[in-house]
This record gives structure tokens, sequence and C-alpha cells, in this order.
């Protein structure tokens, strides 16, 4: 007897906006993530990747004798000074609570644990780099900031003009330059090589999780709410809105649909401007390559 099947429709839950007790649960899962990925992964080998625990790994090996958090903690606090002068007291409030909670976690780590007994540097640029980066990428998605090398990037876009890739590039190339100099005799060039694996996968892993594996992703809004969502866009993020006429195929109603392109930093404000506007709006991402034209990669807005 042939098999019969039958159609079935099923609806797609709604875009429901990120409640604050969940936006912060998940930066502070993505911040545990990227400390457990550092101090069990990379402090073993002293392997630099970037950012300020990549600084204070080489400041606590090579010049003081204390608590690896602790090195954190005061510099992530001279970051906050520099974010409070020089970028306002937005991005200073905002900046606040990663700075703490970074430093706050792997001091825990050495109070009661011990790092991974890893000797093999391909091990720890894989993982390491890796659980860093899924972790920098929920904190990237949810709209936080984990502080650290991220103010005096936004120094150097905001105030000096600097493209905010080429800014990325300068301050966590330092960095890793700075670690490859300082531990260069003691574990050969190999070194270099491991923190630069380490530091793709960082960034693969953190794309990843935000919207794929293009950092530049093409987002399409089909809403019933067009003209406010493409306000609101504009007034958040300053990026261009295409709107689309189409029609449904199934219920032959006239809609429009927004495209826009952005940058994944960018994905969480307009996923939520989205929830805001319009909860049963349907949207979707795919990976935008080839950009050309009027497109510009910027820093975010407070």
């Amino acid at each position: 007897m042939p098999k019969t099947f039958t159609k079935r429709k099923q609806k797609l839950p709604p875009l429901k906006q990120i409640t604050f007790v969940k936006r912060y649960a998940m930066i502070t899962l993505g911040i545990f993530l990227m400390t457990f990925g550092f101090y069990f992964f990379l402090v073993p080998v002293n392997l630099v990747v970037g950012g300020v625990s990549g600084l204070g790994l080489i400041i606590q090996v090579l010049f003081v004798d204390i608590p690896i958090a602790f090195v954190i903690y005061i510099l992530n606090g001279f970051m906050l000074l520099l974010a409070f002068l020089f970028l306002g007291r937005k991005v200073f409030i905002r900046s606040i609570y990663g700075s703490l909670v970074f430093p706050s976690f792997i001091f825990f780590y050495e109070l009661f644990l011990s790092p991974f007994a890893i000797e093999d540097f391909f091990l720890a640029a894989v993982f390491g780099g890796l659980i860093l980066g899924v972790g920098f990428g929920y904190v990237i998605k949810y709209g936080g900031t984990s502080g650290g090398t991220d103010i005096p990037i936004k120094i150097l876009n905001r105030l000096f003009k600097v493209k905010l890739s080429h800014a990325i590039y300068l301050i966590d190339g330092a960095i890793i330059l700075f670690g490859f100099i300082a531990f260069m005799q003691t574990e050969g060039i190999e070194y270099g090589l491991y923190a630069l694996i380490g530091v793709y996968l960082s960034g693969k892993g953190a794309d990843v999780v935000v919207v794929g594996s293009n950092t530049l992703k093409a987002v399409h809004i089909i809403t019933n709410e067009p003209d406010t969502i493409k306000t609101r866009i504009f007034a958040a993020i300053d990026r261009g809105v295409s709107l689309v006429p189409i029609e449904g195929g199934y219920s032959k109603q006239n809609k429009i649909m927004l495209l826009t392109v952005i940058t994944r930093n960018e994905y969480y404000r307009v996923r939520e401007i989205v929830a805001e506007c319009d909860p049963s709006a349907f949207v979707f991402a795919s990976p935008a390559t080839e950009i050309h034209g009027d497109f510009v990669l910027q820093t975010e807005e407070d």
C-alpha cells in the first residue's frame, strides 16, 4: 500500500526582543568562554593571540611576579580611564561590566583551579583560539563588550580616523608581535606561527557565532512596518536600506522587503530594531561577498 503524505504548515516563532537578563546572561557566558580558552589553553604555553589578556600574560611572565588577574585588572582600569577621557560617558559605562567580569573569572581560576598541563602549541592554539573566539562571538552578538583593547581601537578609529580594521591590526598586531619577541628565544620561531593560527581560529569562531562565517551579511527583512524599521536602522547604524516590492507566492499579498548590508558588530542592533517594531517580521541573513561601492566599515555608535 503506497504511503500518503500530508502537508503541514509550520509557523515559525516570532522574532522576540532579547530581554535584559538574557542579554547579560549570554554576555557573561561569552566572557566565561573567553577566559576559559585563555587561562586553560593559552596560559600554559604562554601563547599570545592579542587583547589585554595577551598583554597581561606578557607583563606577568616577564616583569611582575603577581597573579595575572591583577595585571588584567590594572590594564583594564587604565583602559576604562582612556574610555572616559576620550570616548565619553556612554562608552565608559558600557565597558565597565566586561572589564571587571573578565579578570574576575581569571581570579577565580587562579584561586581554585590550575591550567591544563598542555605542552603542545598546536593543541593550545586550536582549542584556545576557538573557545576564546566563540566566547567573543557571544559577547558581540548580544551587544556587549569585553573592554580591554576595544577601547584603544575605538580611540584610533574615532579621534585619529584610522579605519576600524586597520586599528584592530595595529593594536592586536602590536601585542602579538610583542609576545613573539618576548618568547622567541625560549620557544623558537614556531611560536609566532602558532600564534597566527590561534588568532585566525579565534576570528573564525567569533564570525560563526554571530551571523555565520562571513564578516559582512546581507540582511533581508519582510515586514509590515518597512518605514519604521528603515528609519530606525538609519538612526542606529547609519546604513543604507533598499526597499524591494514583493508579492507573497502563497498569500498573493503585496509587501515590502528591506535589504541592507551590515557588519557582524551591527547585527545585534538590527535584530533588536526589527523585534521592537515588528515581531512577526520574516528575517534572514546571508553571506555578502564581493562588496563594492558605498559601504564603510565603521565602529558602532553609542
